[in-house]
Formats: structure tokens, sequence, C-alpha cells
């Protein structure tokens, strides 16, 4: 279970203790809005259907009532809870924007460059994201199906002619019965062509599916929300939520599983911020592009200005997250980009839940390939951008005062890897062909603190 995962489950306490969002300090006071709407969606509404005639569950088992009578008070506070901890992630976020653009302004003014700026406004997607959550919950749990072990196995594992038994399976290996949840989250609104001015109807979607016994599951997206897109523009997601009623252990025991169990899956399913990007990777990129545009309109004295001004600009970028962030953002952020699964994975692990015969989920590389480290040397801007690292982790703004003496000082074109490289050497005293490959060894080590694990 990820690192996160706990301390929700921790903080939470299973979501018995109220979440304590009364007392604001006089900077959350935007969190009021969340007790001005009712979450009345969260109705006792929620039917219990039995899977296997498909029809009102009729029973009284203790396991399945016990469960039904918290299920809406865990859904609620699980939402307010996502709300609130979302807050403070947006509200960080934007705090740390203009800082960050004022630290690159600077940095590049100190080489001549002055006059960078980034036209805002910042964060819209997750802006309308938290607005449509905050204003009206669009993430609705209809059903719960009960699934009966003791039934199913007089049955002989066979499962009924209905829909609800597209969402559950006997694994043959382990002998254990799997539940999964399938969802379709669409989008969709009249947007004005900023460059014709013609209304159009723009539309996507998100195919998610989560295996709620092993937390592994996929999203895939249509197409990617653009900037402007309003909160009314998401629609209502419903779903059905399935359990399987136990006998191997107590009444107490099984609710407490299934509570357990509810909260982790939530923790997987309700996150509408992956319409922009997953957990672990939203918010963690700077403004390396624009800064890059803004390089590339100066007049500067050095050749292969396409290996320079992308390199460059990630370089100076990187010298403002370190100074925010630390080092270890620059790294993990690298590697996390370097899986391919990470954009398609929901939960623990990518799985595409192919579980029936139409069933043909896919996506266009193998999710097996072991992620490696990123090459690392002075050849392109991607690799050498380690490189620079390592001297302004040695060295600080003495490498990056060699830099700018260099740079502002140049009469005739030159080479801009000569130029680094004799930067290098000037604040390490070292020779660079003696440089380079302890540095590049170096940064792999970095790297490689932050492949997954086996």
């Amino acid at each position: 279970m990820q690192k996160a995962l706990r301390a929700l489950l921790t903080a939470l306490g299973l979501l018995v203790v109220a979440i304590p969002i009364h007392a604001q300090t006089d900077d959350e006071e935007e969190l009021l809005v969340i007790e001005l709407s009712g979450f009345e969606v969260f109705s006792k509404s929620i039917k219990i259907v039995d899977g296997m005639t498909g029809k009102d569950y009729q029973g009284n088992h203790p396991i399945v009532l016990g469960f039904r009578r918290e299920f809406d008070d865990i859904l609620l506070k699980f939402h307010k809870r996502l709300v609130v901890g979302e807050y403070h992630m947006i509200k960080a976020r934007k705090e740390s924007i203009q800082p960050h653009i004022e630290e690159l302004a600077a940095l590049a003014a100190s080489f001549g460059w002055e006059g960078f700026e980034v036209d805002g406004p910042h964060l819209t997607r997750e802006t309308a994201i938290f607005q449509r959550m905050v204003n009206d919950p669009f993430f609705k749990i209809e059903k719960i199906i009960v699934w009966d072990a003791r039934e199913l196995a007089r049955n002989g594992n066979a499962l009924p002619n209905n829909k609800y038994a597209h969402n559950i399976r006997l694994n043959e290996e382990t002998g254990k019965w799997e539940r999964r949840v399938m969802t379709e989250w669409n989008v969709a609104y009249l947007r004005q062509n900023p460059n014709n001015g013609k209304v159009n109807t723009f539309h996507t979607y998100k195919e998610q599916g989560l295996n709620l016994d092993t937390n592994r599951g996929f999203h895939l997206i249509d197409r990617g929300l653009p900037a402007d897109v309003p909160p009314n523009a998401f629609k209502e997601v419903g779903l059905d939520y399935p359990i399987v009623i136990d006998y191997a252990i107590s009444v107490e025991e099984e609710i407490e599983k299934l509570k357990r169990d509810f909260v982790e899956n939530l923790f997987y399913l309700y996150d509408p911020f992956s319409w922009v990007a997953r957990g672990n990777t939203r918010f963690r990129s700077g403004f390396r592009r624009q800064l890059e545009e803004h390089i590339g309109k100066q007049r500067i004295k050095l050749s292969d200005r396409s290996w320079f001004d992308p390199l460059f600009a990630q370089f100076l970028d990187d010298i403002v997250t370190i100074k925010i962030w630390g080092a270890d953002e620059i790294y993990e952020h690298r590697i996390l980009s370097s899986i391919p699964k990470n954009k398609n994975q929901l939960g623990e692990d990518l799985d595409l839940l192919n579980w029936r015969k139409r069933e043909n989920r896919s996506v266009s590389y193998d999710p097996s390939t072991k992620v490696n480290i990123p090459h690392v040397g002075f050849g392109g801007p991607g690799s050498a951008r380690f490189i620079m690292i390592d001297a302004y982790r040695r060295y600080g703004d003495s490498f990056l005062s060699a830099l700018r003496q260099r740079i502002l000082n140049l009469e005739e074109r030159a080479d801009p890897r000569e130029l680094i490289l004799a930067a290098i050497e000037e604040v390490s005293g070292v020779p660079s062909d003696k440089y380079l490959p302890a540095a590049t060894k170096a940064q792999r080590a970095e790297l490689a603190r932050f492949l997954p694990k086996d």
C-alpha cells in the first residue's frame, strides 16, 4: 500500500472520527464553501441488490446491513476529506507559482535576457474540477451489489446471466472471488473556437476500472481537457460497488474489512484530478517551455541554439525547483515521467481488466518493460541536463557566475558545449574528461534511488 494511502487511513481512523473542517484560520476562509453545499447526493437512496437474482436484496445478513449503515457516512467524510486535501494542494501550488516565475525572470535577466513573463490564469483545469466537487459531488455510488460466497459455491461457482455478473470473477490461481468497478467519466460543453469564433461541442471521456481486491486498474483518456473547461462540463459518474460476503471470519471483522477495503478503493477510484495527471506527477513541472521560448528570442553569440536553448531553459528552471522543492523533486519526476504505464495506471499497478471475451483494451507499449535509468552524459539536452545539475549542486552560484561571465562577455560566436565545459573546469579545478564520468556516475545513482521497486 502506498505511503499516502496509509497516511489517509491513519488520519481518518477508517473515517469513524469526524473531520475537523469547522475551525478555519484566516487563510482558510475559502473552506467555508464546503459547508455551504448539501451532500444529499450521498443519501440513503443507495440500493442494495442481490447479485444472483439481479433484484432488490431481501435478506437481513448482519454483514450486509452493518456495512450499509456506515456506507453513506464513509463516502460523505471521504469526499469532504478529498475536497479539503485538494484545497490545500491547489493553494500551496498557486502560492509557489509567482515566486517561481519571479525567480526565473531574475535568473534570465542576470544573463541579459530581460522581460520574462508567464501569462495566467494558472491551474484552470484543477480549479474547475475542484469547484465541481464542492458545488455538486459528481461521483455517485448507486448500488451495492451483494454476492454470497456460500451461495456461489452451492451453484458450482457459476455466475448468473445478468449485468452484475460482469464485474465479478473467480481467480483460478488463488481460488478467490475478485470484484471490479468500471466507470466512464464524461466531459461535454459548448466551446468557442478562439481562432474563428465558432461555437462547437467539446466532448471527451475517460474509461476507468479498478480491481477492488488487488487495487490494480487502468484509466484511458480519449483526449485531454482544454484550459477553459468549466465546472459544469463534468457529468455525474455513477457506479455499482460489489461486495462478497465471506464466512471465514466473524461478522465484526468482516464489516471492518469491508470498510477498510472500501476506503482503499475510494482512494484510487475517486480521483477526478487524474484528468490532468496522476497524483504522483501533477503539479511537478515548472516553466521550462515558456523560458525556452523567451531565450529563443534573444540574440546570443552561440552556435547550435537548438541544443543550448532547451538545455539552459531547463537548467534555470531546475535551479528554481531545487530552491523551492529540493533536488529530489527533479529526480523522482524524471523517473516517473519515463514509465509509460504511469499515465494509464490506476491504483498500485496497471491492469486492463479484460475479463470478458469481447473486452480488448490495450495500450501502445509493453507494460512489463523494465524501467531503466535515463541516459546521463554531455550529449543531447535531456542527458546534459543532469551534468548541469551536478555542477550546480556541487558549486552553486560559483558555477552560475562562471556561466554568466562567459555568456555576457561573448565577442564572437562560440560553441555552447565548450563554453559550459570551460565553466565546469574553472569552478571544479578538474579537467572535463575527468569530471564528466564522475558526474555521470553520481547523477545515475541519484536517479536510481527512484526506480520502481520490484
